[in-house]
């Protein structure tokens, strides 16, 4: 592996106390930092040069333009995993790390077992009364552990239903599909009268439980970070998705992950003809992947749950990358003032949806034209409207020091074995809920 081996990545993250104080006072700040006409340089670490990068970049050029700040930033890129690992590792050695850095979603965990390795921003954006400037649960809850805020992301992953519009035309698909289970029964009809697919589900990757289960109000963990996968909702996921296969209107997707060639291979080709998920996927790789479908889609919020005492919520969030600024930052507070700076200068976010079409998590930006023009490919809908519009309804959910290791359980003893129907979706679940305390009992001193 050319990353950490697991055992090391664990034992990494699982002295937080230790590594923490690591990045604090014994940390950067006591080491020969360098200067630029008497101003010192703080590090910004990142993976993605070409695209966050530039975004990172041009927000700093607005800054210094306009708060003239007694310090610099240099910006040092590294491959993925290597940025996440060397930033663990700093945090043990007490030296060598960032001052900022991106940190991804599914790795933020790693950093808040014991004291939490960043700033806590959320005094200074409470001060400021911003937190409700913000979708927060794309923007505050995937870098926020026990009412600590770590980190603020700027991608608005508002998870619709994209579908082929020319498709469900054809047959006569009524829509919007208000419920789960018109959904079904229109699959149901649309099986029969074409012999192809309205939806797959997948069973080899999380993402579509997690959405779905996220929607009725659940997730993958409770207030405190301990596992809640087998409540009502993470049951009720996966019997409605089972059920899907076993009736025959559903395909039982065994792609890797949800957003592989292959499964936009059957979008284009019209063996499928709906796809879930964030704009990232329905937006950024349908585009690339299937370019001579412009035109033939629309957007519209997920079904909603009848009953069992789910939320009302159409819509769910997935994936993100957040940037926080380390304890061991000389001066944190202007640190802070950037990281606030870039989610929040309306210029700052309007170059990085032109550059990369992110939609951003700060609201105002809601009302600016450009994110509300409508989308040749997906029919002139305006898409950024859509993604705004609906980010309200998403539920707020929690994240845990024990996000990889817990989201992998679920899948490999729950969803899987589930899905494939080796055992009853709540043995499953059931199954995971235990796995998952097991691998958190493992990876705790």
């Amino acid at each position: 592996m050319s990353r950490l081996a697991r055992r090391d990545f664990l034992k990494f993250s699982s002295i937080g106390a230790l590594a923490a104080a690591g990045f604090g006072a014994s940390g950067c700040a006591t080491e020969s930092r360098r200067t630029v006409g008497g101003r010192p340089v703080l590090q910004v670490w990142a993976w993605d040069r070409n695209s966050r990068g530039q975004w990172h970049q041009n927000a700093w050029r607005r800054y210094r333009q306009q708060n003239n700040p007694d310090f610099e930033l240099e910006f040092v890129y590294l491959p993925f995993e290597q940025l996440h690992d060397k930033i663990l590792v700093a945090a043990m050695a007490g030296s060598g790390g960032p001052d900022i850095c991106d940190i991804e979603i599914s790795r933020f965990g790693n950093y808040v077992r014991g004291e939490p390795m960043f700033v806590d921003m959320g005094p200074e954006l409470h001060r400021r009364n911003l937190v409700d400037q913000f979708y927060v649960p794309s923007a505050l809850d995937p870098w926020s552990y026990r009412r600590g805020i770590y980190g603020i992301g700027s991608e608005q992953n508002t998870c619709l239903m994209c579908y082929r519009a020319d498709l469900y035309e054809d047959a006569g698909v009524t829509t919007p599909i208000g419920s789960w289970d018109q959904l079904a029964e229109e699959a149901r009809r649309y099986r029969r009268d074409t012999g192809r697919y309205l939806v797959d589900v997948e069973y080899l990757d999380w993402g579509e439980w997690w959405m779905f289960t996220l929607q009725q109000g659940g997730g993958f963990f409770d207030e405190a970070g301990m596992p809640r996968v087998a409540d009502e909702y993470g049951i009720r996921t996966v019997e409605f998705r089972r059920k899907a296969v076993e009736d025959g209107w559903a395909m039982l997707s065994s792609n890797l992950e949800s957003d592989s060639p292959q499964h936009f291979a059957a979008l284009g080709n019209g063996t499928v003809a709906t796809v879930f998920g964030p704009p990232w996927l329905f937006s950024g790789n349908t585009q690339s992947y299937l370019p001579e479908t412009a035109g033939k889609w629309r957007l519209q919020p997920f079904p909603r749950w009848d009953g069992g005492g789910a939320s009302p919520s159409r819509a769910a969030t997935w994936g993100g990358t957040g940037v926080c600024v380390t304890r061991s930052c000389p001066l944190p507070d202007e640190a802070v003032d950037f990281v606030i700076f870039m989610h929040t200068d309306i210029e700052s976010v309007r170059f990085d949806f032109d550059q990369r079409q992110n939609f951003p998590t700060y609201r105002p930006a809601y009302a600016e034209p450009w994110l509300n023009e409508p989308a040749e490919f997906f029919r002139d809908q305006p898409v950024g409207a859509l993604i705004g519009d609906y980010a309200s309804e998403i539920n707020n959910w929690y994240n845990s020091p024990f996000w990889p290791q817990v989201t992998q359980a679920t899948l490999r003893a729950g969803i899987t074995p589930g899905m494939r129907g080796d055992l009853e979706p709540a043995v499953a679940m059931q199954n995971a809920q235990e796995e998952a305390l097991k691998v958190i009992d493992l990876a705790t001193p």
